[in-house]
């Protein structure tokens, strides 16, 4: 290996410990649920997401009074429950009521892991038109989504959505990872995410893909206008 191949290798490794200290501090903690974070900071094509505005979580039927007067904090105005009908039967509604509490409910409708994956992206074009439709009107925000354990399908939901915006797969990949540092007992493989992106390039891209699902370029325009700052921004 050349001299300048290990330098870049150690400068990719110093990004991606920077990066996992990023996630690290941008975390939300709770008491009754865990991997709640802000995805401010993220990069995107010509710019960061602000700080504030869009957060993901696992279940928020689990919240303590303690969990909900944090959330109450961030001045959340809407949530997006993913769970199915039968997982709110077992375990519960949302605790925290906001001006909008909207379901999305977005089911696997094969296998497990890569192929629930698979069939999570392909097989939920009422989800997906749901949620960059609720993004793209500013009177949503500041949004939190979540599912059960906020990784499967709130990560196929923020994968699409930083994909879209133009941030490297390679700090996808990381933010996908980041739910089990924040919470070990968690499952996820890189390997499953990498259906989504497999998805997107089939069909030409994240564009042609969305658009092929419902969602017009116009729609991402509008959300990238709300979600996205300059990063010289000092708003």
């Amino acid at each position: 290996m050349s001299v300048r191949s290990q330098r870049s290798l150690k400068y990719l490794a110093l990004v991606s410990a920077i990066l996992v200290k990023i996630a690290m501090a941008v975390a939300i903690p709770l008491e009754g649920t865990k991997n709640t974070r802000d995805l401010g900071g993220i990069p995107v094509a010509g710019g960061r997401l602000r700080h504030g505005r869009l957060y993901r979580s696992g279940a928020l039927c689990f919240v303590t009074p303690s969990d909900i007067e944090s959330l109450q904090g961030l001045r959340l105005r809407t949530v997006i429950d993913l769970r199915t009908d039968l997982e709110i039967a077992k375990d519960g509604a949302d605790r925290i009521v906001l001006a909008e509490n909207l379901r999305l409910p977005m089911t696997s409708y094969h296998g497990h892991g890569a192929e629930a994956y698979r069939s999570m992206v392909l097989q939920n074009p009422r989800v997906l038109r749901g949620f960059f439709g609720l993004l793209a009107d500013p009177d949503s925000y500041p949004v939190i989504y979540h599912c059960s354990a906020g990784k499967d399908r709130v990560g196929i939901l923020t994968a699409l959505l930083l994909d879209a915006l133009g941030t490297p797969r390679s700090l996808i990949m990381d933010d996908y990872l980041q739910s089990q540092r924040n919470s070990p007992k968690l499952e996820v493989h890189e390997e499953w995410l990498q259906e989504v992106f497999e998805a997107v390039d089939r069909s030409g891209g994240t564009l042609p893909f969305l658009a092929i699902q419902g969602i017009p370029a116009g729609q991402l325009e509008q959300i990238r206008n709300y979600l996205v700052e300059s990063e010289f921004s000092t708003d």
